[in-house]
């Protein structure tokens, strides 16, 4: 398994450029819909191993249960592409002894919709691949087995 490329087995064809949903920009819970410049979409903090953690940047988080990693880690997380709901995990490439949930709560999406998937990035191929994702407790959950870059989109 190489946590940039998926196994032979893998016919799913990934798409080029998939529709991300955005995330709503403001506090006052509104979209202004532009690029807003300085806004805090990157984040890091230390992971132990033993205990876990979570890690947020006040729009994703990260959730490690213990044992997911093989050793403390500085974890960052990053939206490059805000306010599309486009996330870099890193240290790029980190593959886990457990799933650790990436975690994008309802109501900071700028949408109404309630059908929500995961994709993620295959450096490989240049293509996005889905990962599935479910709706729970007002929170799009995806399960990663390893970082890379990931993207939030519309539809199961």
């Amino acid at each position: 398994y190489s946590p940039v490329s998926p196994s032979q087995d893998d016919n799913t064809p990934g798409v080029e450029n998939p529709m991300f949903v955005r995330v709503l920009t403001t506090s006052d819970g509104s979209s202004d819909r532009a690029m807003t410049q300085g806004a805090a979409t990157s984040t890091s903090m230390m992971v132990t191993a033993e205990t876990g953690g979570t890690v947020t940047n006040g729009y994703v988080s990260l959730y490690f249960p213990p044992g997911a990693l093989d050793r403390d880690t500085e974890i960052t997380i990053e939206m490059p592409r805000f306010p599309e709901a486009v996330v870099t995990c890193g240290p790029h490439g980190t593959v886990f002894n457990k799933e650790v949930s990436l975690i994008l709560p309802m109501d900071k999406i700028d949408s109404d919709a309630t059908d929500f998937s995961v994709l993620w990035f295959n450096e490989e191929t240049g293509r996005w691949v889905g990962i599935g994702g479910e709706v729970t407790d007002g929170m799009v959950v995806g399960k990663l087995k390893h970082f890379s870059q990931f993207g939030y989109e519309h539809g199961g």
